[in-house]
């Protein structure tokens, strides 16, 4: 062979064990592998997006991963930012959670942190004001980092900057906004590698419901 190509046995030299995080999280996800795994989260404004974001974070840390989290919409010394601590990440897993309110040299900040914690959280995307293109390139170039990335949508419904992610990612999240209690609203996978789609996971609850 010329290089490219190789005997498809040679895989079981190189593939990564799979794993899951715990709880509900684990039904909703699946059995998920550290190599190019990115997930985005994209839904209507006010249905839990960053709720969902600070959750995974949590799922992330009780597995042993450190987590660094870009809160780029809301900064990181907000109230809001505490609420959502206080209610969505365990007392044990808070020293695997790290917080930037701010990437000052927007996709290098980006970069520079990306092979310091196995899991990067951006929140959201249209704050580093590049093509949506740089975020597959940020999974080829760091494939053992785990890539969250949070999407705004357009007046049109569309999330901004192009569809392209979408296709990238391992993982479409949906959040969709019920009502404006936001005990009803939920996340549905569109798109799942890894496991199952269609399954309805509340935010508020934190459990998968029929």
């Amino acid at each position: 062979m010329d290089g490219l190509f190789q005997n498809i046995d040679h895989i079981d030299e190189h593939m990564k064990d799979s794993f899951r995080l715990n709880g509900a999280l684990s039904v909703f996800l699946g059995d998920l592998e550290l190599y190019k795994l990115a997930m985005s989260i994209e839904g209507d404004q006010g249905a839990g997006k960053t709720q969902l974001a600070f959750q995974l974070a949590d799922g992330f840390a009780e597995i042993g991963f450190d987590v660094g989290m870009f809160q780029l919409e809301i900064g990181a010394n907000s109230n809001i930012i505490k609420r959502n601590r206080d209610r969505y990440i365990m007392p044990s897993n808070r020293g695997r959670v790290h917080i930037a309110g701010e990437a000052p040299d927007g996709i290098k900040t980006v970069r520079k942190y990306a092979g310091k914690f196995k899991v990067i959280i951006v929140d959201s995307w249209t704050k580093l004001d590049v093509e949506s293109s740089e975020f597959d390139n940020l999974r080829n170039d760091f494939p053992n980092t785990v890539w969250i990335v949070l999407f705004q949508r357009t007046s049109a419904n569309k999330i901004r900057g192009g569809t392209k992610p979408l296709f990238d990612a391992g993982i479409n999240i949906e959040v969709k906004k019920v009502d404006d209690t936001f005990v009803n609203n939920y996340a549905v996978a569109s798109k799942n590698r890894y496991g199952e789609t269609g399954i309805h996971y509340n935010i508020s609850l934190k459990k998968i419901i029929e």
